[in-house]
C-alpha cells in the first residue's frame, strides 16, 4: 500500500505567497475528500450535468429544501463528473444548476428516508456564444468564424494602432495573424456584446531593383546604365575614365 505523504498544518498571512507544494496540497486534499465521499456516502444525493464541454468547475448546483434550508453540492475535480450532495436529509428539494453563459436549470426531486437516490441529470442552456480562441489565425479566419458563431467584431486595430476596417479589412490585413482578442476564448458573450481583435501590422514591400554588375564599365557606362534602370550615382571616389 503506497502511504501518502503527511500533510502538514501550516497557515499564511494575507499577501504571502503560496507556493507550488501548497497548492499541491491543497488539490490533493480537495480530492481525497471528494473520493471519500463517493466511496463512503451511499445516501449523497448526485447531480450529472449534462452539457457536453462545460467547464464543471463553473457550475454551481444548489440544494433546495421545501423548508428554505439550502445546501451547495460538491464540485467535482477531475476525472470525476459529479456534483454531489452528501448526507441530505429526506424531504423535498428543488436542484438548480447555474454557470456563467448559461440560463440556470431546477428541477424538483425527493430524497427518501434511506438516502438513495439515482443521479440527477441537468442540462444548462446557453444564453448566447462562446468566445473562441482565434489567437494565431489570420484576420480572414478569424472573421470568418466568429460569424459563423454570430459573434460580432466592433473594433480591429493592428499593433500600431491602425484601425482596420472590421467589414472590409483589405487584402493587407486580412492575411495578418491575431494576436490579442478580447474577450479570451471561452468567456461568454451578452447578447449584443462585441469581441475586438489586435492583429500584426500589415507587411507592405516596397519596390525595389536589381543592382546589374557594373565591374570593367567606365564612371560614364557605369552612370548611364544605373540611369537607365532608375537610379542615380552618388560620390565617387574616383571618375577615371
Amino acid at each position: 500500500m503506497k502511504l501518502e505523504p503527511p500533510f502538514i498544518k501550516t497557515t499564511v498571512q494575507p499577501g504571502d505567497p503560496l507556493t507550488a507544494q501548497a497548492w499541491n496540497d491543497i488539490v490533493n486534499a480537495m480530492a481525497a475528500v471528494y473520493a471519500f465521499l463517493e466511496a463512503t456516502e451511499a445516501s449523497a444525493v448526485k447531480v450529472q450535468i449534462a452539457n457536453a464541454g462545460i467547464d464543471l468547475a463553473s457550475v454551481r448546483v444548489t440544494a433546495t429544501r421545501d423548508d428554505g434550508i439550502s445546501s451547495e453540492a460538491v464540485r467535482p475535480i477531475a476525472p470525476a463528473t459529479l456534483h454531489m450532495f452528501p448526507g441530505l436529509r429526506p424531504g423535498n428539494y428543488k436542484l438548480r444548476a447555474e454557470a456563467p453563459g448559461f440560463d440556470a436549470a431546477s428541477m424538483d426531486v425527493v430524497v427518501p428516508a434511506d438516502g438513495l437516490l439515482e443521479t440527477q441529470n441537468l442540462t444548462l442552456t446557453a444564453k448566447g456564444a462562446f468566445m473562441p480562441n482565434v489567437f494565431g489565425i489570420t484576420l480572414a479566419e478569424a472573421l470568418a468564424q466568429l460569424d459563423t458563431l454570430a459573434i460580432a467584431v466592433n473594433n480591429v486595430l493592428d499593433v500600431t494602432g491602425t484601425a482596420v476596417p472590421v467589414a472590409k479589412p483589405g487584402a493587407q490585413f486580412a492575411q495578418s495573424l491575431v494576436l490579442m482578442q478580447y474577450p479570451p476564448a471561452g468567456i461568454p458573450l451578452a447578447p449584443g456584446e462585441a469581441a475586438q481583435l489586435v492583429i500584426s501590422a500589415a507587411l507592405q514591400a516596397e519596390a525595389s531593383i536589381e543592382m546589374p554588375s557594373l565591374v570593367g564599365l567606365t564612371f560614364a557606362e557605369a552612370s548611364k546604365a544605373l540611369e537607365a534602370i532608375g537610379l542615380k550615382v552618388g560620390k565617387s571616389l574616383s571618375k577615371s575614365t
